[in-house]
Parts: C-alpha cells; structure tokens; sequence
C-alpha cells in the first residue's frame, strides 16, 4: 500500500493535469468564437433583424417634420414596433409557461 504523502502527489498531479487541460480546452472554445465574431458581422446581423429595421423606421419616422401626414406616418411607425414588442413579449411568455 502507498503511503498516504505518495497518493497525495498523485492526486496533486491529476489535478494539475485536469486543469491543464481544461484550461487549454477554455482558450481553444474562446479562440473558435473570437474567429466567428467580428464587428461587421455583428452589425450585418443586428441591421438584418426586423424588430431593428422597424425600430430604425420609427426613428426616422419620429424625426421627420411636423406635417399632418409625417405625424400620421410617424404614429403608425410607433405602433407597429409597439405591436412587434406585444408579440415578442407575448411569444416569450408563452414559451416559458410550456413545460419542457
């Protein structure tokens, strides 16, 4: 039988080897995302969204001059995002209360 100082080099060094490994396993997955992420296609992504483009209309919509019909514009401009962030949230809630 080993002496309890031997097994616990043992289990020192399985340790240091765990976390060794686990470390390298952590900057090779942190390596693979960095590749995929980049600046331009996250903003290719967020700008391709439609909840964003609406929100973008809206904005635009909301800035325009104070005429009848740009109020008017501007107005349903708000609520369809107002609608889509209803539909969103309703979708959201809907999904939680399913059991899995």
């Amino acid at each position: 039988m080993r002496e309890p100082a031997e097994v616990l080099a043992l289990r020192k060094e399985v340790l240091i080897a765990r976390s060794t490994l686990c470390r390298l396993k952590i900057r090779r997955d942190a390596a693979a995302v960095r590749g995929t992420l980049s600046p331009a296609r996250a903003g290719m992504a967020l700008a391709g969204a439609a909840p964003v483009r609406e929100l973008g209309l809206g904005l635009l919509l909301a800035g325009l001059g104070g005429g009848r019909v740009a109020r008017l514009i501007a107005l349903a401009g708000r609520a369809v995002i107002l609608a889509r962030v209803a539909l969103a949230a309703f979708v959201l809630v809907r999904a939680a209360k399913r059991p899995h």
